[in-house]
């Protein structure tokens, strides 16, 4: 399938944790791939930068093999994503690091997320 898509709205995501369901919404300028490589499996890469940073790390930290419901429209495919997905595996990359530079970069996490379809 190996089908990269073009997500033209936010991405929201659900999750259950201790009874109570909660939400995040990505922005569509925050997701820079998404790619599924069966109908079953896709990747989704992030780059949240500035404040909201912190609320997404703390939605996905620790969050492997954990449900989230996603929720967005995939234009590529003509079609509204809603359903279940396990997440497989993650990777989070904080950064710029801090210096003593007079231009400093505004804070930002680049994350990869594996889902498969539950």
């Amino acid at each position: 399938m190996n089908v990269l898509e073009y997500v033209s709205e936010p991405i929201i995501f659900t999750k259950e944790i201790d009874g109570k369901i909660i939400d995040l919404t990505v922005p569509e300028g925050f997701v820079k791939d998404l790619h599924f490589s069966t109908n079953e499996h896709f990747m989704l890469m992030l780059r949240v930068v500035g404040p909201d940073m912190n609320k997404v790390v703390d939605f996905f930290e620790d969050g492997e093999d954990e449900i989230y419901n996603i929720r967005t429209f995939d234009v590529v495919g003509n079609k509204e994503i809603n359903d279940d997905f396990i997440l497989t595996d993650i990777y989070m990359d904080e950064g710029p690091n801090l210096g003593v530079d007079i231009d400093i970069e505004p804070a930002m996490i680049r994350l990869i997320l594996d889902f498969l379809k539950k």
